[in-house]
């Protein structure tokens, strides 16, 4: 999210206000998720000294992000704390940037394909080949995405549901960058960049009706497919299709205090989820007999 700041964020004499100047570097920390969905901002007393302004002003920031709703609404005896939504509509490639802060990374992810994850997991495997950020000292990623196998019901032509153009198009895909996230990791392993690198993919014979990131377990990413129309491109002919989509992606965290035992307790049915058909049902991806 960008500020701009126009005509009436100034005052009489052309000055930004000094309130909204706290408030910007306010709202920047917690897009970068310092602090977390759920956590306190530092006290006011903090704040006036890091800022080095009064308490008037930075009481008319906290007012100000508190209006976007990227705070709760105050309690009396208790400080700021940044709303558990305003996370939400961060891409994948944020959480996956912060993941890899962590020494020992690690993502259990079920997708309809590896598409985003591919790209943000590149993005950091280029950072760290190029020693603009510290290298983990391991990584271990499972994901589960539909098999090559199955018939399954989406994306599906609208004018001919037997066609299996748009299938066959979707298992290129699922293959394509599920071949393109192991590459990258396992990369990084035979340059000596990682001590240690896991990365498996497997195949499930059914669609998801949500995607899941467990990341480092202490976070919880979720999102919510949902059918749409739209065209796509298959042998030189634009077709009208029926497909999954998914936009917005609901973070949960276990970190620092802010976290629930609903929240834990979800985590953990979700983590078994994963775990019970990694382990019984899951197959090794093959390759695309085409």
């Amino acid at each position: 999210m960008t500020t701009h700041i126009n005509g009436a964020d100034r005052d009489e004499a052309g000055e930004i206000p000094r309130y909204r100047l706290v408030a910007d570097a306010l709202r920047q920390d917690i897009q970068n998720g310092v602090p977390a969905p759920g956590e306190g901002l530092p006290k006011q007393e903090q704040l006036m000294r890091r800022f080095r302004c009064g308490r008037g002003t930075v009481q008319k920031a906290l007012q100000l992000l508190r209006d976007e709703q990227l705070l709760e609404e105050g309690v009396p005896g208790r400080g700021a704390r940044v709303a558990r939504q305003a996370a939400i509509g961060r891409p994948l490639v944020h959480y996956v940037s912060r993941a890899f802060e962590a020494p020992h990374v690690s993502l259990d992810v079920w997708s309809l394909h590896t598409e985003e994850l591919s790209r943000a997991v590149q993005q950091q495997a280029e950072l760290i080949r190029l020693g603009d950020r510290a290298a983990p000292r391991s990584i271990r990623v499972r994901v589960l995405v539909p098999d090559l196998d199955t018939h399954h019901p989406y994306p599906r032509h609208l004018d001919d549901p037997d066609d299996m153009r748009p299938l066959r198009r979707l298992r290129r895909v699922i293959r394509m960058y599920a071949e393109a996230l192991h590459h990258s990791l396992t990369q990084l392993a035979e340059e000596g960049t990682v001590g240690s690198v896991s990365v498996e993919i497997r195949g499930l014979p059914t669609v998801p009706g949500e995607k899941r990131y467990l990341i480092n377990g202490t976070q919880m990413l979720t999102g919510y497919y949902f059918l749409r129309k739209t065209r796509i491109l298959v042998d030189a002919a634009s077709i009208e299709v029926l497909e999954l989509h998914s936009d917005t992606l609901f973070p949960a965290t276990l970190e620092g205090n802010g976290a629930r035992p609903l929240e834990r307790a979800e985590f953990q049915q979700v983590q078994a989820w994963f775990d019970s058909r990694w382990e019984t049902v899951a197959t090794p991806l093959r390759p695309l007999d085409e």
